[in-house]
């Protein structure tokens, strides 16, 4: 019901409270008012409960279309985080093939000067120096052999005191 049914139906009982109190009639006035109050309530209640179930319905539907923006918007700073991050990984990779080829060619210019020394030694001194290399190359493994020793040795008594 509207706002201006309300207020016909109010000027209604005061119409008829008038003519009832003319009458002295007060026992019907009584009822009458009673059941017009009833009519009333029932009346507001259906206007507040459909206008409850209409906001209800409007509170969801702006909540979803809400969550639904938030939504995109994330989506599109993660895919703008992402086209940053790969960028930069594409610069970190230009800038690191670009180390790697200088240092490259630090080694290169190294190498060639330290054979064109060699080449300017005598045969004879050669052999010399590998025999040398290879001393050393024995003595060094025999000396990883014995740490290996060693660790295991650590290892099987932290083993046996545990247990």
């Amino acid at each position: 019901m509207s706002k201006k049914a309300l207020l016909d139906s109010w000027k209604k009982v005061k119409k008829q409270i008038d003519s009832f109190v003319k009458d002295n009639n007060i026992e019907d006035l009584q009822k009458v008012v009673v059941k017009r109050v009833q009519k009333a309530q029932k009346e507001i209640t259906s206007v507040v409960e459909d206008d409850i179930s209409k906001v209800k319905s409007k509170i969801k539907s702006e909540t979803n279309q809400i969550e639904k923006m938030v939504e995109k918007l994330i989506n599109s700073e993660i895919k703008k985080a992402q086209k940053f991050v790969e960028e930069q990984k594409k610069e970190l990779a230009k800038i690191q093939d670009k180390l790697e080829s200088m240092v490259a060619k630090k080694k290169v210019a190294k190498k060639k000067t330290v054979k064109k020394k060699a080449t300017k030694k005598k045969a004879s001194k050669k052999k010399v120096a590998k025999k040398a290399t290879k001393k050393v190359a024995k003595k060094v493994t025999k000396k990883k052999v014995a740490k290996k020793k060693v660790a295991k040795k650590k290892s099987t008594k932290k083993v046996a005191s545990k247990k």
